[in-house]
Parts: structure tokens; C-alpha cells; sequence
């Protein structure tokens, strides 16, 4: 339970500072501004604090651990939300959405949600 609940947390952190950060570039921010302000903000997490700051900006997409595992144990959470019967809102959301990123990244590096993201659905 705790491997996949940490992933959950990752993945989602991953996908929602992916997608604040690309909203900001579309309104003219630069990544490492808003990374530094993020950082010191209440918006701060493990995404903004070390894998956007040294696996995006750096464009080395290195973290070590392929999209599809991440969307396996995203699965796996969430199931086991559902045979546990507690909330699974986001869980379901999430799981659907790094279903897709793994389809399209495969065994690239689970950092590539940004590049998915941005590139509307194309890694």
C-alpha cells in the first residue's frame, strides 16, 4: 500500500506542476521564474522542488522510473481504492490520465508528463 500511495502522490504532483507550469509559459512566464517562485509558495512539492528544477528545466528527463510503471502503479492504487472502498475521484482521474502518458511514453522517463502534456497528448 505504501509504494503505490507514494507513486499516486508523485504522479500527481508530476501532472499538476506539468500542467501549471505549461499555463504559465502560455501566459508568458519562464519555467525557472516560476519554478523559483513556486518553491517559496504554497504551491512547493517534490515536482517543483527537484524533478522539474533537475530533470525538465535541464531537458535530461532522468528521473529513473518509465512512464508505464508509473501509470502501472497509479492502476494499482487506484484498484485498490476501489476494494477498499474509500474516495477514488482523483485516483480515477489520475489513473486515466497517466494511462495515456504511458501509452505514449512507454519506458521513457515518467518526467516526460511534461513534454506529453505539452505537446497535447505527444511525448
Amino acid at each position: 500500500a505504501m509504494k503505490v500511495l507514494n507513486n499516486f502522490l508523485s504522479a500527481t504532483a508530476m501532472a499538476a506542476t506539468s500542467e501549471a507550469v505549461i499555463f504559465g509559459e502560455a501566459n508568458g512566464l519562464d519555467m525557472k521564474t516560476m519554478l523559483d517562485v513556486l518553491n517559496v509558495s504554497t504551491g512547493q512539492n517534490t515536482a517543483t522542488s527537484d524533478k522539474f528544477l533537475n530533470r525538465v528545466l535541464t531537458g535530461t528527463f532522468d528521473a529513473g522510473f518509465a512512464a508505464r510503471l508509473m501509470h502501472k502503479d497509479v492502476a494499482l492504487y487506484r484498484e485498490a481504492l476501489e476494494a477498499t472502498g474509500t474516495a477514488k475521484e482523483v485516483g480515477t482521474l489520475i489513473e486515466t490520465m497517466w494511462r495515456r502518458v504511458g501509452e505514449n511514453v512507454g519506458d521513457g522517463d515518467f518526467t516526460r508528463v511534461y513534454t506529453h502534456m505539452k505537446g497535447g497528448g505527444k511525448a
